[in-house]
């Protein structure tokens, strides 16, 4: 039976599932009804089979247990349950998450290494189509944001109003409303500075301030 060292991260498939697990879901499609419904997919890589996987892989390294209901019956669905281990290894990851959660590696790095391979107008359709894509993504954050901040008027007013995946009404039995804020709210900061950047990055780009292009074949033929 292993487990992870002390400051070593599981891998975010396994402890989503686990963190799910210690929020009350019992069974393998609990946890996935819980990723879809609160959009989980937004910020952690998971497909539906990754779920089962996970559970798979918590159960062999002893920090979830799993019962089957009727053990007569092949068929029986598995409950799930942490382990005294598994509650000690989720208290630490989530401590972990929030003090020191590791650098979230961006393929636009790599675009902007790689990027003297285009010419100058395929890389600036790139950056502005980019900044298009950061701009919707910050409307909608930003509209559940505004939802969250005007649950109770909406409520009464618009109850089919959504944040995210769950309408308004569905939010009077959810609790820690503060933390579903933050997970809009705390993007939307991010996605903020990062069109701030991406506008004066593309001011350098436009104006060649260090850069080198392939050339343009279309201009060389002209030529």
């Amino acid at each position: 039976m292993t487990q992870p060292e002390e400051f070593e991260f599981l891998p975010s498939t396994y402890l989503t599932v686990l963190a799910i697990l210690g929020q009350g879901a019992q069974y393998g499609y609990e946890v996935n009804n819980v990723i879809e419904k609160f959009g989980y997919r937004e910020w952690v890589d998971l497909r539906f089979s990754s779920v089962y996987k996970a559970l798979s892989e918590l159960e062999k390294k002893g920090l979830i247990e799993g019962k089957k209901k009727d053990e007569s019956v092949q068929t029986s669905k598995k409950t799930y349950r942490l382990t005294r281990s598994g509650k000690s290894v989720l208290n630490k990851q989530i401590k972990m998450c929030l003090s020191k959660p590791p650098r979230s590696n961006t393929l636009f790095d790599l675009g902007v290494s790689a990027m003297s391979l285009l010419p100058k107008e395929d890389v600036l359709d790139a950056l502005h189509s980019y900044r298009s894509n950061l701009e919707n993504g910050l409307k909608f954050l930003e509209y559940n944001v505004q939802n969250l901040d005007n649950l109770e008027r909406l409520r009464n007013e618009a109850p089919t109003s959504r944040v995210g995946r769950i309408t308004v009404g569905e939010y009077e039995n959810i609790e820690n409303i503060g933390a579903v804020r933050a997970l809009f709210d705390r993007p939307a900061s991010s996605v903020r500075c990062r069109i701030s950047w991406l506008d004066s990055f593309i001011k350098q780009v436009e104006a060649s301030d260090g850069f080198t292009f392939k050339e343009n074949k279309e201009e060389c033929t002209n030529e």
